[in-house]
């Protein structure tokens, strides 16, 4: 029987269908909340002091954050986790921006940052909020005040608020990777 050609493309045949078979049976997700949200925006200069605005990054996915410049010990952390943050989302470069708010300092703080964590790519933005005022106004109007982080959907709706822990980390990848490779999770409002 294993000498038979049937018997052989058979096999393959089945093996190959499983996948078909389980991902035609599967349930999707549930949905995001916060689609019925209106796009927010806010209007930051970068270190360089050009003016960068939430409207301007529609398209994308944006993952905000904050840094503050203020504390060495916290804001080396800091930039371990939103480089850490960027390594684990590396799959989406091309449909995701990372916009970190700085805070507690200007420009001058923050250029040596970036030269020293090689943070400088196009798709991480490092904008100055200079105390911290837009972030906090952000999550408010996310309903989370206390948020670590918040994720803008390609038309500037917040989609999701999240905490400091490695759960609310995966969590923020988890759904970040939910909108960018689900058409369904991020419709067009103006249709």
């Amino acid at each position: 029987m294993l000498a038979r050609w049937w018997f052989w493309a058979l096999l393959i045949g089945v093996a190959f269908s499983i996948p078909l078979i389980k991902a035609l049976t599967s349930k999707l997700p549930p949905k995001l909340p916060g689609l019925e949200r209106a796009p927010t925006d806010a209007e930051l200069p970068d270190e360089s002091g050009a003016p960068v605005t939430l409207a301007s990054l529609r398209g994308r996915l944006v993952v905000l954050m904050p840094l503050s410049l203020a504390n060495e010990t916290e804001r080396e952390v800091a930039m371990r986790d939103i480089l850490g943050l960027r390594k684990r989302l590396r799959g989406l470069d091309q449909a995701l921006y990372v916009l970190v708010l700085c805070r507690g300092g200007d420009a001058a703080d923050l250029s040596p940052l970036l030269d020293l964590h090689k943070a400088r790519k196009p798709s991480n933005l490092f904008v100055i909020d200079e105390d911290g005022a837009v972030f906090d106004r952000l999550c408010k109007e996310a309903g989370a005040p206390s948020a670590a982080a918040l994720l803008l959907d390609r038309h500037g709706r917040v989609r999701g608020a999240y905490g400091e822990t490695e759960a609310e980390r995966a969590r923020l990848i988890a759904e970040t990777g939910q909108i960018a490779n689900w058409v369904g999770e991020d419709p067009d409002p103006t249709r």
